[in-house]
């Protein structure tokens, strides 16, 4: 391939662009849908047209794409994936081949291509394991794409803005955060049915504390109808820690505070953005986590937590309010959480809202798209990931499929075409590049992206944004941390252990190496706050 000399990397003056956790495919909007139907034809037309830039190379040049769905592989990958190319191969000479894989088995599958050199030229990354970018990048698994970026991916930098600080580490760019809706809240999710028959609808709308919702669950467990419902239900066994960094062990919602992780997976690591002295705790070890853990430990014993989660086989709380299992649940979600699980649970759901979180590497690195360290055409890959930032054709392909075939459109809105809900090609909205390029799905409004979109601009920003520590140095410990976060963790927080055992988790983790761990996160964030205020 014909390269030209790469120019100097973009100075960090673009625009701040703030934008959280995986935003779901079904959320919802209220608003006028006729008229932002028809700004979001005209924003989608302007970014199409934006996003086609010269490429240097006249040859196809081939690249290889991988990404996962959450169910199984849809049908119709080469039909999409031949729609892409038709557009892909005039305009910046490139073929794409795409290979989709199960949930499950991703992490795998990408380990055996990198390991076997398999040329794996533009991936999607995950929240975690293997396959989580801080992972992948602390192994050299991703390639430094900063100069790339600066010559075919100027429609990237634009888009993201400052956020693409979360994936940099030194000045230089490993990955791109998708640009999706990253405006987590917390929430209390509970059937609406339950309690209106119950005459606490309008309580639950209207709780401030943890106390009254203790309330409201056991007057579930107390009723003859509705006893045999768990009245706190997880389809996972870990319950209590909510990814954003809610502390909630306080009784009021306007007391809880918030832990920032700095995009340590495991947790192990956090800070307080508010507390101002820049300190980082092993969060396993504060007096927040305790309160939390003993939140738990009383619900637990009062029997209001599902009694089988430790080997709960459900695909997530909403399936147990779907299999009339459980009354509620916890989880952070981003606007549009009622609609959302009303669609997932069938059935009315009422959502009260805990705490907005603020915007951290964390939340920006669940999925990114980097080129892969077996990549062996950088140049192109990151031409059509600038297409899938900047190209509303590219954005609706990968998410829906090929409209008339997959889905259709009505007043701005996406949907199965009649007689056909199971379509060859359906995957989630939030895993490709730029999600507010991407139609609103079926029960949202037409202008769901534009409002998602300045909400998200609008909620604040972590002071610790940008921060990315080299794990390189610590990674036997973070192993050896894994191993009893994986032993402890999930029954800790459930509330099944004494304090005892928790005090041994603790002792435990500092054993395996929490103390280092912490140690070298405080050192590479004073050098980084010197640096950068």
């Amino acid at each position: 391939m014909k390269k030209r000399m790469l120019s100097f990397v973009l100075a960090m003056t673009m625009i701040a662009a703030l934008l959280t956790a995986c935003g779901g495919s079904e959320e919802a909007s209220a608003g006028s849908a006729a008229a932002d139907a028809e700004v979001q034809t005209e924003a989608s037309s302007d970014n199409a047209e934006a996003g086609t830039e010269a490429v240097d190379w006249d040859d196809i040049v081939d690249i290889h794409m991988c990404y996962m769905n959450m169910g199984p592989v849809p049908r119709g990958v080469k039909d999409v994936e031949a729609a892409i190319n038709e557009i892909t191969e005039e305009e910046i000479h490139t073929h794409v081949t795409i290979d989709v894989f199960e949930i499950g088995v991703y992490d795998q599958q990408v380990g055996l291509m990198l390991a076997s050199n398999t040329p794996v030229d533009l991936m999607v990354t995950l929240p975690g394991g293997p396959a989580g970018f801080s992972s992948m990048r602390s192994q050299g698994q991703l390639k430094d794409i900063t100069d790339l970026l600066d010559e075919y991916g100027q429609g990237i930098l634009e888009t993201t803005g400052d956020l693409i600080k979360a994936t940099s580490l030194n000045g230089r760019i490993y990955a791109v955060p998708t640009y999706r809706n990253v405006a987590s809240s917390f929430y209390l999710v509970m059937r609406t049915d339950v309690l209106e028959d119950l005459g606490l609808l309008e309580k639950a709308q209207n709780m401030t504390s943890f106390s009254e919702y203790e309330e409201i669950m056991e007057a579930v467990q107390n009723s003859d109808k509705w006893s045999h419902l768990a009245p706190l239900g997880s389809g996972s066994a870990s319950l209590m820690v909510r990814e954003g960094g809610a502390c909630i062990g306080v009784d009021k919602f306007s007391d809880v505070g918030v832990f920032d992780y700095l995009g340590d997976n495991t947790r192990v690591v956090c800070t307080n953005p508010l507390a101002g002295d820049d300190k980082v705790m092993l969060s396993y070890d504060t007096d927040e986590y305790r309160d939390m853990i003993e939140l738990g430990r009383r619900w637990w014993n009062k029997g209001l937590i599902y009694k089988d989660a430790l080997i709960s086989q459900f695909n997530g709380a909403a399936e147990m309010i779907k299999s009339d299992i459980a009354f509620s649940f916890l989880t952070d979600a981003e606007y549009g959480v009622e609609s959302a699980y009303e669609v997932q649970c069938g059935m009315p759901m009422t959502c009260v809202k805990v705490y907005d979180y603020p915007i951290t590497t964390a939340s920006l690195v669940k999925f990114t798209w980097g080129v892969s360290s077996s990549a062996q055409e950088p140049e192109a890959a990151v031409a059509f990931m600038n297409m899938m930032y900047t190209d509303s054709r590219i954005a609706n392909l990968l998410a829906w499929g090929i409209e008339g075939v997959d889905y259709e459109v009505t007043d701005g809105v996406a949907h199965f075409i009649e007689g056909n809900d199971n379509p060859a090609y359906h995957v989630s909205d939030y895993l490709f590049g730029n999600q507010f390029l991407v139609l609103p799905w079926d029960g949202n409004d037409a202008d769901l992206r534009q409002v998602t979109e300045d909400l998200m601009k609008a909620r604040p920003v972590s002071p610790y944004l940008g921060f990315m520590c080299d794990t390189s140095d610590i990674s036997n410990e973070i192993t050896a941390i894994s191993s009893v976060i994986g032993e402890y963790r999930n029954r800790v927080e459930l509330g099944v252990e004494d304090e005892e055992v928790c005090q041994e988790f603790v002792e435990k983790l500092r054993t395996a190496g929490a103390d280092k761990i912490v140690a070298t996160y405080q050192e590479q964030l004073d050098a980084w706050i010197a640096e950068n205020r």
